[in-house]
Formats: structure tokens, C-alpha cells, sequence
């Protein structure tokens, strides 16, 4: 394997196997070698295959399913918006930052279709999410509350494309969790205010939630990374 000073081995062991899904021309359903073959083909040790094969099921690439094996998984919207993700791991881009823009302009973009189509139902299920944001045990994992809040918005849209791809940016992020730690007040904030504008049936109000949870989102990151 080359470029081992320049890239995180695991990253070149994530390559590889992206290399074989292609050259052996994998369909949906096909198995993928054991550890062990897959270990001894390209010469890491099972710990590294391992962090690259949880990369794969992180975005849902393959899935592991026992008395089976690693399985190439099924083709359809979320797969497509994973396989976005899936072959720009690696890359030396900042993905994080840059789905966070994409998901303001693709989220921005539906917002008048979210307003007209939010059920008093859905309301009161984001009210219980933010009642999940609010507290402050440790066990509340906020990427999956999070990811939940963002799709029960927007699902009455039914478009399968954008809950995909919010599915898999927030999959991403939450892989790479360690990057940056979320102001878990400024989170709450950020969706009490939306949350506050539906209930009111305000749109105004609502398009300036949308704005101050994506301007703040992108404030976070990147004071924790400099």
C-alpha cells in the first residue's frame, strides 16, 4: 500500500475496499470476504480492516449480518445518497462543513413545502425531542435526536432523495463526532426556536430559525477546529 505517511492507514484500507466492491463488480446482496481473507489480501492488521469496515456500515454501505458475513447492501435512494459520502471519506475535504452548507440551501430550499405541509402531530413530536435536547444526561446521544428532529420536519414532503441525504450527512457526523464537541445549549436553542415558529404558524419567524440554526451550526465547527 502506498502513501502510508500521508494518509490515516484505515482511510487507505477504506480505499481498497472501495477498490474491490468496483473491480469485482459487486451487486446488492453479494458477500464480501471474511476478516481474515480480507486482512491477508491487503496486508493490515484486523483491527485496521475493522475501523474501515465501520466506515462502510456507518454509511450503509454494507451491513454485517451474522451467520452470514459482511453483505453489500441494496441500491435505492439512501444508498445513493451514502455512496456521496462514501467516496469522498478520505479526500482531505472538510465533508462536516461542507453537507452543513449543503443541507442549509437543500433544507432552506424545501422550507416552504415543510411549513405547509407540518401536521400538529409532527409539531408535537419535535416538542418531544427538544424535551430529549433539554436534558442533560450523558446517554442522550444528540446526533440521533437530532437527525430525527430534521426528518420528522420534512417528511410529509415525501421526497426519499433529501431524508436520504440527511440520514447519511448526519451518519457521517456522528462517525466523526470527535472532531467537534456540540454546545449542547446553543443546540437546544437553535431547534426551541424553530419548534417556537411552527407552533405559532409563523413562516417569518420560521425561515429565521432555519437561518440562525445553520449560521450557528457552522460558528461551532469551526471555533472547534481552529
Amino acid at each position: 500500500m502506498k502513501n502510508l505517511r500521508t494518509k490515516k492507514l484505515y482511510l487507505q484500507v477504506y480505499d481498497e475496499l472501495k477498490k474491490y466492491i468496483a473491480r469485482e463488480t459487486m451487486k446488492p446482496g453479494d458477500k464480501l470476504p471474511t476478516e481474515m481473507e480480507l486482512s491477508e489480501k491487503l496486508g493490515v492488521s484486523r483491527n485496521v480492516l475493522r475501523e474501515a469496515i465501520k466506515a462502510l456500515e456507518i454509511i450503509g454501505i454494507i451491513s454485517s449480518k451474522p451467520g452470514v458475513g459482511m453483505v453489500l447492501n441494496n441500491f435505492n435512494s439512501n444508498f445513493l445518497s451514502s455512496c456521496l459520502f462514501f467516496n469522498l471519506i478520505g479526500d482531505g475535504i472538510d465533508i462536516v462543513e461542507q453537507s452543513q452548507e449543503v443541507r442549509k440551501a437543500i433544507e432552506i430550499g424545501f422550507s416552504e413545502k415543510c411549513f405547509n405541509s407540518i401536521t400538529s402531530e409532527q409539531i408535537k413530536k419535535l416538542e418531544s425531542y427538544l424535551g430529549e435536547m433539554k436534558k442533560e444526561e450523558d446517554v442522550v446521544d444528540f446526533y440521533e435526536i437530532d437527525s430525527q428532529f430534521h426528518k420528522t420536519m420534512y417528511e410529509n414532503i415525501h421526497n426519499e432523495v433529501l431524508l436520504a441525504f440527511i440520514d447519511s450527512a448526519w451518519a457521517y457526523e456522528k462517525y466523526y463526532r470527535t472532531r467537534w464537541h456540540s454546545n449542547r445549549k446553543l443546540t437546544y436553542e437553535k431547534h426551541r426556536r424553530i419548534v417556537r415558529a411552527l407552533q405559532a404558524h409563523d413562516y417569518n419567524a420560521f425561515m429565521d430559525a432555519l437561518h440562525y440554526h445553520f449560521e450557528y451550526s457552522f460558528k461551532t465547527k469551526r471555533s472547534a477546529t481552529e
